[in-house]
């Protein structure tokens, strides 16, 4: 009989430590989703710390505001680049890309070409 006490043993052991890994399973998730937040907020500290450099506010960041402008600069540099190989523009009312010889943007209906 004590044969299959220690097997009743091992087996709740068993189902306990199932038990635990999901519980902690769920509990890491949990604390990613927590994580995620932060995250979502340093964003959002970011852009409107931004928003104010645009305006012309000074700020303590307004060195690495500079250099998030140069980079939107290029980017826009290379979005015309790659917009002129397709031949096409861009919608000036939603920013979709249309044809060159497109007359209506068809996203928005807004006139692309004149």
């Amino acid at each position: 009989m004590a044969f299959f006490d220690d097997v009743k043993k091992f087996g709740r052991n068993i189902t306990d430590k199932g038990k635990d890994v999901i519980e902690i399973t769920k509990l890491n998730s949990q604390i990613n989703s927590e994580k995620d937040k932060i995250k979502d907020f340093y964003v959002k500290i970011g852009e409107e710390v931004y928003k104010a450099y645009a305006t012309g506010q000074t700020s303590n960041y307004d060195e690495i505001c500079g250099q998030i402008k140069q980079v939107e600069d290029t980017i826009n540099e290379l979005t015309a680049k790659v917009l002129e190989l397709k031949n096409a523009a861009k919608c000036p009312n939603c920013g979709a890309e249309v044809a060159k010889e497109t007359t209506f943007c068809s996203k928005c209906g807004t006139k692309v070409n004149e």
